[in-house]
């Protein structure tokens, strides 16, 4: 799918306001590029203000795969839709908020990296790489 992380906030009907979603930079060629801004927790300021959305995007996750009939990739989705949300909370209760935004958003990226490819085991398993920064 082509939903990339930064817009999460699509998917909350309770955000008032949209996200500046953009920012600027110099890429390495020397060229002025946009790119999306990571997710402030002025923009989720609490974590039930990212749960739902996140809720939201994993029940639409789960009918396109359910629609697909695959069933290796709907035993992933569905076990590590909810086993993502536990070690979410888990994060949550072990460090500082914007620490733990910065992970979620960290880590939806790499598993849409999978999920390209058909790999959508990666949301069960806690990336403690990501989790030390």
């Amino acid at each position: 799918h082509e939903f990339r992380p930064g817009h999460l906030f699509k998917l909350d009907t309770n955000m008032k306001e949209k996200p500046k979603p953009k920012t600027f930079a110099i890429s390495d060629e020397g060229e002025f590029t946009q790119q999306e801004r990571d997710a402030s927790p002025r923009d989720y300021p609490s974590f039930r203000a990212l749960y739902d959305p996140v809720v939201t995007y994993f029940e639409l996750l789960q009918f396109f795969i359910i629609s697909s009939g695959n069933f290796t990739a709907i035993h992933q989705v569905t076990h590590g839709c909810s086993e993502y949300l536990r070690i979410l909370y888990q994060i949550y209760t072990r460090y500082e908020w914007s620490s733990v935004l910065q992970y979620h958003f960290m880590f939806h990226n790499r598993r849409l990296a999978e999920m390209r490819e058909g790999d959508y085991s990666g949301w069960r398993i806690m990336d403690a790489e990501l989790a030390v920064r």
